[in-house]
C-alpha cells in the first residue's frame, strides 16, 4: 500500500494509487493494514472494480479540486482495484471506520464529517 503525498498530484493515476486486487464481496471487503497511519493520518479507502468505473471517476473528480483541503485534514487516499463493487470508507486517526458508503461521497460531505470530529476540531484550534 502506498500513501498519497502532494508530489503525486500530477494526475488521476498518481493521485489515487491503485493497490492490487481485492477479491471480495462489497459487504466483506477487509480494510488494508493501516496501522502505520494510526494517530498520524485519516485514510480514505476507495475500492473499485476498475479505475474506469463511473463511481470511481465521480469520486476522483470530487477529490482532485480540493487537494489542499485533503492535505490540511491529514487525509491519505488508498485506492484498490479489482473489487467486486465500489465502496468508500473513511478511517479516522484512531483507526475506526467513520464512514462506509457504496456510492461516491462529495468533498463537502467528507469535509463536514471530518471537521466535526473532536480530534480535527482540536487540530484546527491549535493552528490558530
Amino acid at each position: 500500500m502506498r500513501s498519497i503525498t502532494p508530489g503525486f498530484a500530477a494526475g488521476l493515476a498518481s493521485v489515487l494509487f491503485v493497490a492490487g486486487p481485492v477479491p471480495a464481496s462489497a459487504e466483506s471487503l477487509p480494510l488494508p493494514d493501516l496501522e502505520s497511519h494510526r494517530w498520524k493520518h485519516r485514510v480514505l479507502v476507495i475500492d473499485t472494480p476498475h479505475t474506469a468505473a463511473a463511481d470511481y471517476q465521480t469520486q476522483a473528480a470530487a477529490l482532485l479540486p480540493v487537494w489542499a483541503g485533503l492535505i490540511e485534514r491529514d487525509l491519505h487516499i488508498v485506492t484498490r482495484g479489482e473489487a467486486v463493487a465500489f465502496r468508500v470508507r473513511l478511517i479516522g486517526k484512531d483507526g475506526g471506520v467513520k464512514l462506509d458508503a457504496a456510492a461516491p461521497v462529495s468533498a463537502e460531505a467528507l469535509f463536514a464529517l471530518i471537521d466535526a470530529m473532536p480530534m480535527r476540531r482540536s487540530e484546527a484550534e491549535s493552528k490558530q
